[in-house]
């Protein structure tokens, strides 16, 4: 396994573990007090646990990496969306925004490992 196929093995499985963590708090925001913003959390979470799912499973067959690429850019442009309507719509909440940030860190840490075994599998 490539050094890029590793650093994409190990950015899902964080994205994945992670983005259940996300869920969880997502979920426990929600039942503290249902708002917009906690809808927004918890399916930015989910978005960022597929893309997190995917991208282990594309790592085991890096020549997949192109198919993934499309949908991994998706899922953080979602989540981007998701967490900048947290901020907009947060009305000065701190929770519900950090935990937007978190999923769309992992989103976009998966697109640039996605990308980095996308190049490696097209320069061979």
């Amino acid at each position: 396994m490539s050094p890029e196929a590793k650093r994409l093995k190990v950015s899902g499985i964080v994205a994945l573990i992670a983005g259940c963590a996300c869920v969880a708090a997502g979920i426990v925001l929600a039942v503290l007090g249902i708002d917009i913003t906690d809808l927004f959390v918890v399916a930015a979470s989910v978005v960022a646990l597929l893309a997190g799912a995917r991208g282990a499973r594309v790592a085991n067959v890096p020549s997949n990496a192109p198919k993934l690429m499309g949908p991994s850019t998706g899922a953080t442009v979602a989540t981007g969306a998701l967490c900048a309507g947290d901020i907009a719509l947060g009305n000065g909440q701190v929770a519900p925004v950090v935990v937007g940030a978190v999923a769309f860190a992992l989103a976009l840490l998966v697109t640039v490992a996605t990308a980095a075994v996308k190049k490696s599998v097209e320069t061979v």
